[in-house]
Parts: structure tokens; C-alpha cells; sequence
């Protein structure tokens, strides 16, 4: 009895200990949650007379959105004469008027006075007797990962005060040009103050999505990703807009040798025609080691490191050239001649020496192209004109950026003889080739095939596959990544329709259905993705050969909301997509087209046969550097032999 009772005793004050240390913890936290709200609004309470709401008025309507509904966003007033910071969002459609409306209340016309289109900026002005409190930018910033961050901003009718807390998770984000937070910002901060807690402006937020492109970027609003423009950038700009003057990205023209930007290495592939980087000597085969005196070590940190220039910038640039430096000045343009990929007509895998050193074989060439007839199966590329062929990447890049129409001496060799043969590359754009090697017809005969459904654990897709078997897959199989619509049916009954044409074409795909049975949503770009790569874990597939496509790919077929997210996700996940084919009737989903990239390239098939049906959106898809290939009467076979073929050079 006495040990029972020193046993009870013993459980009631643990339980009182316990207790004791849960209330504690929990007054603690209790505490720590008002400091830090009471923090939180000190730093809000600094800025907010320098902060300002946007109402945009009269703009032409487009599809359903908060911002196209002329929601209300914010600013920054920089100058005490009226000038104010915005976000691109005010100017993104044109509008009878822009109003600013200040901390009382008060409306006040504004006129744009210039644009940082680098930045997703915009410079307004409005004249007004009241007294303005001009936003008090650091001297020096601290961008330590993880320090809190307080985004601010103003709403509504009465511009009353917003704030969101979170944490800085990056810096040089959007290719060297912005801060990344965690904070869930809405469209109507974007043009606010990101600051830290001891109320240092840290930026201005703006609309943008990761990776500089995608679709409308005010769609993945409160997604816990959010960018703000430094603010000693937009210190070091502020000048330049009063003045009236535009702001442009400045653009060098070099292709990476290296499809991922964050692989080790700097060397270059190609050099773009007519570029700063031709006029300044800049040749294929060079590395790059500094810019502007910033050591790079891979093509990402390329871009980081211009991320702070502009068009007119002039920048020093020093390089590697058969182990020698060479320093070179060149100034960066605002524009480049659009990209016009060419082709060849080849098959090729690469092939390590025994020096170690790599070699591209030619496997076959594709009928009726340039290279047919004069070059064959065996033979090794060594040069494109003067540039070294050093890999597959650099043999696209050299073609991608190659001058139309333009004969080049391919140095080829053959049966251990090296010889020089004249080649014009034909233009990708146009119609399409539907002739395919005679080996790629009979091969899949003899491979098993299979379905399986597919879950990725950060995604509510229903998804599922059809491919060869790993044991005997096809020797440089493609994948067409299949976006139903929503309510179309489930994936394994789609994926029985298409069966025979994968089959015959030797053409792996992947039906996914969207989360929504009603629509298609931003949030999901990303898996797409992540279901190809999943898919090439299963069987082998060229990656160079992988595309995204809607039902409407095929004649006769409408167009629905499929249409529009594949070709918002080819454009904005081209590292992965080689090819996007959709309905010509798709409506274009609101985006930032980057420039196709020579390094990974997108080449779009519209089922179409002349140019006269083209969709208007597609002249900016070309304007980017975007080949767009008219199918005429495309059927699931004519689709697939073109997913397959997208690893033709």
C-alpha cells in the first residue's frame, strides 16, 4: 500500500510538473505572439504614411481575376514632389485613369512616367498641395536568410492598412533581381514595402512567378512565395525613371553548354548574330570567369550576376580561351534578333572517348532534310562552322542560333577521315515533317507495353502511364504528357484510347487529370513536371523528347481549359519540355513569354495548314524565338511522331 501510494504520489506530481511547464510553454508563446504582433505593427506604423493605394479605372476586361477587376493595389511615394513606386500591374491593361489615394483618403490623378520593364516596376506622379512623406530608403541593407519581414500595404475604399509577416528565404531570386519571402501577399500589396522588423524598407513587392515566366502572376497570390526589387536598386534607378526614360533587360547573347543552369560551368556553346556578345569577340568554345568583376562558377550565377544591368549598361566580361584570360567590354542590348531555330535533319547520341573526351555519333538522319544524302548513320560532328561540336546541348545551341538560310560547313568525321561538307539548315518552323526513320516503324513490335497509375505525394491529380517495360524499353522513346479536361474521364480509360498510336510510334504518355474537376489551377504547373520526371524514373525516355499537349492537339477537337495549361506550363517549364502542342483556338493564358532558351528549346505544333489560321498569340510566341510547326491534319500517330522526332537536331 505504501509503495501504491508513494507510486500515486509520485504520478500526480509528475502530472503537476508537467502542467506546470505546458502552462509555462504556453504563457511563453503567449507573450512571445504579442511582442512580436506589437513589433510587427511599430514597423507597419512606420511606413504607412509613405504607403499609398492604386485604384485603376475603366480597363478593357479579360478573363475573371481580381486584378482584371480593377482591384485596388499599392505604392510607395519616393519623393516628396509626388512621385510614386508601383507595381507593372497598374499599367498591365490599358485604363481610363490611374488614381492614387493617399493615408487620408484623398484621390489624385496619376500619369505614368516612365517603366523599369526589368523589374515589374512602374514610376507615377501626382500633383497635389498636401504634404507627402517620401518612403526612407536604408543606406545599407541587411538581407541576412530567415530575418523576419513585414509585407505592407493598403485596401478598399478607405486604403486601410494590410500586413503579412514572414521570413527573407532568398535573395538574387528571378535571375539576380529580387528578394524572396515567405509572406502571403495578395495583389493588393504588390507595390508595397517588404521591411524587417527594426523598419528598414527592404523593397517593393512585385507580381512575378519563379523562374521569370508563367502564367498570370497574379494568380499565385497567397502561395507563400512572394519578390520584392531591392531597395538600393530602385535607388540606383530612381533618376534614370524621373527623367522619363524606359528601362529594359540587358541582354549579352550567349547559350549555356549545359542544359541545367546550375550544373558546374561556364562555358559557351553559341554565340546569338548580331549580339553584344559577337561585337564583342565573344566566341563558342570560351569560358566565362568574372562579370563585371563577380567570379561565376556556373551559367546561373551568369545570370545573377547580370541581373543588375540594364539595356545600355556596359559591363567587363573576362574569359578562358585555350587556357589563356581575355578581358573584353561589350554593352548590353535591349534587344536581340529573334531566335529562328534550325535543323539539320539528325539522330545523335554522344559517345565518350577513351581520352575521356566526348564525340557526337550520328544514328540516323530523318528523310528530306538537309543533312539526308550527305550525312549518314556512323559519321562523328566535329564542327558547326568554326565552333567545336563538345556535346548534344552544344550542337542544338549552335542550331538555335544559327543564321537562316544560311549555308555552314559542317566538319563531319568518317571512317577516321575528317571532311568538310556544305549544309544549309532548314527552319523549324513551318510545316511538319511526317517522315520518321524506317527503323522507328518497326522496333516497338517486339517491346511489352504497360499501364500503371501514378501518385505523386504532393499532388491531387489522378494520374497514370503508358510505356515499355524498363527490361526492354525503346531505345530513345519519347513522352507526351496528356492534360485532360476537367471531367473528361479517368486516365487509365483515356490512356486505352491511345494505346495503339503509342505503340506504332513508340511514344510513352502520361494522362493527368486535374485536381478541380471543374478547372485547371496555377498551383499545379509544377506537377506536371514532377509527373514527367516521375514517369522517366519508370522507363527510359529521351529528354529531349518530352512535350505537354490537350486534347485539343487533335483536328476537330475544340479547345478547352487543357489547352491553355499546357501552354502554360511548356513555356514556363521548358527546362523539362521540348515541345507543347494545343488547340489553335486556346486561349492564351495571361504570361510572360521569357525568350526561348538555345540550351533547352521549345518548338510549339499547332494542328493547322497554313499560316492564315495561326492564332494571333502565336506572333508573339515567334517574336520570342518559339518555332511554331502548322501539323495540317494532326491525328494521334501525326502527334506522337512528332514528340518523337523533337530529338532530331
Amino acid at each position: 500500500m505504501i509503495r501504491n501510494q508513494i507510486s500515486s504520489g509520485i504520478s500526480l506530481l509528475t502530472l503537476a510538473i508537467i502542467f506546470i511547464a505546458t502552462a509555462s510553454t504556453t504563457h511563453a508563446d503567449t507573450e512571445y505572439r504579442k511582442a512580436m504582433a506589437k513589433a510587427v505593427r511599430n514597423t507597419a506604423n512606420r511606413v504607412l504614411p509613405s504607403v499609398v493605394a492604386i485604384e485603376i479605372v475603366g480597363t478593357v476586361q479579360g478573363a475573371a481575376g481580381e486584378i482584371e477587376q480593377d482591384a485596388p493595389t499599392s505604392g510607395v511615394i519616393v519623393d516628396a514632389d509626388g512621385f510614386v513606386i508601383a507595381s507593372s500591374i497598374v499599367v498591365s491593361k490599358t485604363a481610363a485613369s490611374i488614381l492614387v489615394v493617399l493615408s487620408d483618403g484623398s484621390r489624385h490623378a496619376a500619369k505614368v512616367v516612365a517603366r523599369d520593364y526589368h523589374r515589374d516596376l512602374v514610376l507615377l506622379k501626382i500633383e497635389t498641395t498636401k504634404k507627402l512623406t517620401a518612403v526612407d530608403f536604408p543606406e545599407k541593407l541587411d538581407l541576412r536568410i530567415g530575418k523576419t519581414t513585414v509585407a505592407v500595404g493598403r485596401f478598399g475604399n478607405g486604403a486601410s492598412p494590410i500586413i503579412s509577416r514572414g521570413v527573407l528565404s532568398g535573395v538574387e531570386r528571378l535571375d539576380g533581381i529580387a528578394l524572396q519571402t515567405d509572406a502571403r501577399v495578395s495583389p493588393a500589396f504588390y507595390g508595397g514595402p517588404l521591411m524587417d522588423l527594426y523598419g528598414n524598407v527592404l523593397g517593393i513587392l512585385i507580381p512575378a512567378v519563379a523562374g521569370g515566366a508563367g502564367s498570370d502572376p497574379t494568380g499565385w497570390y497567397d502561395s507563400g512565395i512572394a519578390f520584392a526589387i531591392p531597395s538600393d536598386v530602385i535607388q540606383s534607378k530612381l533618376d534614370r525613371l524621373k527623367s522619363g526614360t524606359d528601362i529594359k533587360r540587358g541582354l549579352i547573347g550567349i547559350a549555356s553548354k549545359t542544359k541545367d543552369p546550375y550544373d558546374d560551368g561556364t562555358g559557351i556553346s553559341a554565340v546569338r548574330k548580331r549580339s553584344p556578345a559577337e561585337s564583342a569577340g565573344i566566341k563558342a568554345g570560351d569560358e566565362v570567369i568574372e562579370i563585371a568583376g563577380r567570379k561565376v562558377k556556373r551559367h546561373q550565377e551568369i545570370k545573377q550576376a547580370l541581373g543588375r544591368f540594364d539595356a545600355g549598361e556596359s559591363i567587363r566580361i573576362k574569359l578562358r580561351r585555350d587556357g589563356k584570360e581575355i578581358d573584353v567590354t561589350t554593352q548590353l542590348a535591349e534587344t536581340i534578333p529573334p531566335l529562328q531555330p534550325q535543323r539539320l535533319g539528325v539522330l545523335a547520341r554522344e559517345q565518350t572517348r577513351e581520352n575521356e573526351q566526348v564525340g557526337v555519333i550520328v544514328d540516323g538522319v530523318l528523310p528530306e532534310t538537309p543533312a539526308d544524302g550527305k550525312i549518314e548513320a556512323g559519321d562523328e560532328l566535329l564542327k558547326f562552322g568554326d565552333a567545336k561540336i563538345s556535346s548534344l546541348n552544344a550542337l542544338r545551341s549552335l542550331l538555335m542560333s544559327a543564321e537562316p538560310e544560311t549555308a555552314v560547313e559542317v566538319t563531319i568525321s568518317r571512317a577516321g577521315t575528317e571532311q568538310q561538307i556544305k549544309i544549309t539548315p532548314s527552319t523549324i518552323t513551318g510545316p511538319l515533317l511526317k517522315q520518321v526513320p524506317p527503323a522507328w516503324s518497326n522496333e516497338q513490335k517486339t517491346a511489352e507495353w504497360y499501364t500503371e497509375e501514378i501518385k505523386l505525394p504532393d499532388a491531387g491529380n489522378s494520374a497514370a502511364f503508358l510505356a515499355t517495360k524498363p527490361e526492354n524499353s525503346l531505345p530513345d522513346q519519347g513522352l507526351l504528357v496528356l492534360l485532360l479536361n476537367p471531367s473528361e474521364g479517368s486516365p487509365i480509360d483515356v490512356l486505352a484510347k491511345w494505346r495503339d498510336a503509342a505503340v506504332e510510334t513508340g511514344v510513352a504518355i502520361c494522362a493527368v487529370a486535374p485536381e478541380d474537376t471543374r478547372r485547371w489551377q496555377p498551383k499545379e504547373i509544377n506537377a506536371i513536371g514532377n509527373f514527367a520526371a516521375a514517369v522517366m524514373k519508370k522507363t527510359t525516355v529521351n529528354p529531349m523528347a518530352v512535350a505537354v499537349a490537350a486534347p485539343g492537339a487533335i483536328s476537330g477537337t475544340g479547345a478547352e481549359a487543357a489547352d491553355s495549361m499546357a501552354l502554360a506550363v511548356a513555356v514556363s517549364q521548358s527546362a523539362t519540355f521540348a515541345g507543347v502542342s494545343v488547340s489553335p483556338a486556346t486561349r492564351s493564358p495571361a504570361m510572360r513569354v521569357k525568350e526561348n532558351n538555345p540550351s533547352s528549346s521549345l518548338q510549339v505544333l499547332l494542328p493547322v495548314s497554313s499560316e492564315k489560321e495561326l492564332p494571333r498569340w502565336s506572333v508573339s510566341i515567334q517574336q520570342a524565338g518559339y518555332p511554331v510547326v502548322r501539323g495540317g491534319e494532326t491525328d494521334a500517330r501525326t502527334l506522337l511522331n512528332w514528340v518523337r522526332s523533337l530529338q532530331a537536331f
